[in-house]
């Protein structure tokens, strides 16, 4: 018998076994389906017209946050984050100067699993705190609360370097809104209005890949 026919059985297996395998392989370069949980640090900053002074003089800080996802879709993702930020005060007569949000929303994914690059942008709403102690408020030294909630936009890209590990940057403004203010722990009238934008950079671990 002629060997031709189990040669090209032998050509069409291994044809169909590569291209199978091709497949997998260009399947598995993102994901965003699933349960993923993610560590980044970042630089905030904020504006106010009420606290004039501390936005000019203490307007930055940096700070590093936790962010769990669970995406319904390789489109739709639902994510709650943490962030805290240490404020500069270099400027200021301060003990202390911190930003605390707690953010909850909605991240919308671009792009296909094919790609190591996925876009994406997300809407939400933030918690924000902020906490000023003992500073100088004119001839006393004062702590300061203020804390209220905003609107969260973003948006930003993920770059999978081998799955289940993505690296991610992003941007995002957290805006509207006002915040009750306390001073010396006791409630005020006043109401500050207070925006902040934040630019991070982390990694994400896809747990669902794992």
């Amino acid at each position: 018998m002629r060997p031709y026919p189990f040669t090209l059985l032998f050509f069409l297996a291994g044809f169909f076994v590569s291209t199978a395998t091709f497949s997998q392989t260009i399947r598995q370069k993102s994901t965003t389906e699933g349960l993923s949980i993610g560590l980044q640090g970042h630089m905030l900053g904020w504006s106010s017209d009420y606290f004039q002074f501390l936005d000019e003089n203490s307007g930055n800080g940096l700070g590093f946050g936790g962010r769990v996802g669970f995406g319904l879709t390789q489109r739709f993702e639902l994510f709650a984050q943490y962030d805290r930020t240490k404020m500069n005060i270099k400027n200021i007569d301060a003990e202390s100067f911190t930003f605390t949000n707690v953010t909850g929303g909605v991240r919308f994914n671009f792009s296909a699993t094919t790609h190591a690059l996925r876009p994406f942008a997300e809407v939400g709403y933030v918690h924000r705190v902020g906490k000023i102690d003992q500073v100088i408020n004119n001839n006393s030294y004062d702590n300061i609360l203020f804390k209220g909630g905003a609107a969260h936009i973003g948006a930003g890209l993920n770059y999978y370097l081998s799955l289940p590990v993505a690296l991610t940057a992003n941007g995002s403004f957290q805006v509207g809104g006002k915040s009750a203010i306390d001073l010396n722990g006791e409630r005020t009238s006043d109401k500050a209005d207070v925006s902040t934008f934040r630019v991070s950079v982390g990694v994400i671990f896809f747990l669902s890949e794992l």
